[in-house]
């Protein structure tokens, strides 16, 4: 038995929100789990995915202090002393869903309520007894069932020979989607109306009786290019529920943000359609290194990995994107953005906690425009921070500066791009360090001439120099032939993209 994951579900997964007013406790909670991740416009990769479905009639709850597992099983819990002490014995029942039954467990509890419809212990009972037409094996009778229901005995202050016997049915069902099973997983859950039948309370072998719950699981967004509507009747039905960033920054997999331009995404995707009454969408970035939450701002991120930024609500609405403006950033970062969409759509005693997670890559670049805002004194006019202007009079332009990674303000600060030559081949070499993080927003250019009046850019294909390095860090060339023959007559230049 896994005693620190008995306490995690004890502590948290058996509350439950319904009840009636005779004070039964019933919930049926499906959930349509995917994971994208946003490579580009209309472009996705799908991360795997999960049907879960879980039942529960009935409820106890653990008080929050230290859970008593007996003399033998101290677990090292920090929770605040518990002045009633133990009051709950559990005798039967596999509450973590690890294989093994918990026998002579001792918790402190509130005041249970046993199940009122639903038999536990019998999972080989439920079954799906209607769905909408999808390619879910049919018919899906005991399909992956586990039952974690459980037989406590309670108020054992008062009676610590007896107590009082509760029955509390819980089942949970899970059928995990692989990254390369999109698919089968878009085929098998549909949108629609599940129907579950489980074994009635009170029912024998001998005289066996039913209990129904039934969900209807409403369209869901989907990344872009989703399926719209669709179902494996019809082949597909368009609804305007493909979440799309249609973004001009993409590059190479991930969106290009100078953070001190301002840090705002718009996607498509969220409508009435999609967005029900009590839908959530969460935000959050992280840094794609470590997985620590870096907006919103958290005193201590370590301390709280899973804070996002509730932006899309009943009360605050359809969300269309988010703006979080300058200011919490720098250049050269890599962080990964994280969107979350929960529904939460209830039908009488059943609730759809369906969910869709998105993920996009943000590089964070050191741009012109960017760089002007904090390079230039205040208050200079916009002509005389242009990128083709020299302010500083040196003979290099602005840009050509910020490219080479010197002060445009400062006439001694001067760029040197000079050629040198090769020991032992006199062939001349140009290599030129390229700033950091500047992702696609500038190219370097090195161009030739045989006069220094006609210039050519070198490329691989150059007949008179190789070009050996153009990446990220730097662009090098070197002349096929020693420099007496062909002249070091070599410059750089910048372009915007």
């Amino acid at each position: 038995m896994n005693f620190a994951k008995s306490a995690a579900c004890l502590l948290g997964a058996l509350s439950f929100p319904f009840g009636s007013a005779s004070g039964q406790f019933l919930e049926l909670d499906f959930r349509d789990e995917k994971a994208f991740k946003i490579i580009g416009v209309n472009e996705f990769e799908y991360l795997g995915g999960e049907w879960y479905v879980d039942v529960q009639d009935g409820i106890f709850t653990v008080l929050p202090c230290f859970a008593n597992f007996g003399d033998a099983y101290q677990v090292p819990i920090q929770l605040p002393p518990c002045p009633a002490g133990t009051t709950g014995l559990i005798t039967s029942g596999d509450i973590d869903g690890d294989g093994i039954r918990e026998t002579g467990l001792y918790v402190s509890i509130e005041q249970p309520i046993p199940a009122a419809s639903i038999r536990p212990f019998s999972p080989e009972r439920i079954e799906l007894d209607s769905a909408p037409p999808s390619a879910l094996p049919r018919p899906v009778a005991a399909f992956n069932w586990t039952d974690q229901s459980a037989r406590i005995f309670y108020d054992l202050i008062a009676d610590p020979r007896n107590g009082t016997g509760y029955n509390v049915a819980f089942y949970v069902s899970r059928r995990f989607y692989q990254p390369d099973e999109l698919e089968r997983h878009r085929n098998e859950i549909v949108p629609g109306v599940y129907r579950f039948r489980f074994p009635a309370l009170g029912a024998t072998a001998e005289q066996p009786r039913d209990f129904f719950l039934s969900i209807a699981h409403r369209e869901m967004v989907e990344a872009a290019p989703g399926p719209g509507g669709r179902d494996v009747t019809t082949g597909g039905i368009f609804v305007g529920n493909d979440f799309l960033l249609d973004d001009p920054r993409w590059n190479n997999g991930a969106i290009e943000i100078d953070p001190r331009l301002g840090f705002e995404f718009e996607w498509e995707g969220f409508n009435t359609a999609t967005f029900l009454g009590d839908d959530r969408v969460t935000f959050a970035i992280r840094d794609r290194e470590t997985g620590l939450v870096r907006f919103p701002p958290v005193p201590d991120p370590e301390a709280n990995p899973d804070t996002r930024q509730l932006i899309g609500s009943s009360e605050l609405g359809i969300p269309t994107g988010i703006d979080i403006g300058s200011g919490f950033f720098a250049p050269n970062q890599e962080l990964v953005a994280e969107l979350e969409f929960r529904r939460n759509l209830v039908s009488g005693n059943a609730v759809d906690r369906s969910g869709r997670f998105f993920f996009w890559d943000i590089d964070l670049i050191d741009s012109y425009p960017g760089f002007t805002t904090e390079s230039f004194p205040l208050g200079t006019p916009v002509a005389l921070r242009a990128p083709d202007f020299d302010y500083d009079g040196d003979g290099f332009t602005n840009l050509e500066e910020f490219g080479l990674q010197t002060d445009p303000t400062d006439p001694a600060d001067l760029p040197n791009p000079t050629p040198v030559l090769a020991d032992f081949t006199n062939q001349c070499i140009l290599d030129i360090p390229k700033r950091p993080a500047i992702g696609s927003r500038l190219t370097y250019l090195i161009q030739s001439s045989v006069d220094q009046e006609n210039w050519t850019t070198i490329d691989e294909n150059d007949p008179n120099w190789f070009l050996i390095f153009d990446n990220e860090e730097r662009i090098t060339v070197l002349s096929r032939r020693p420099s007496d023959v062909n002249p070091c007559f070599v410059r750089v230049r910048m372009q915007q993209n």
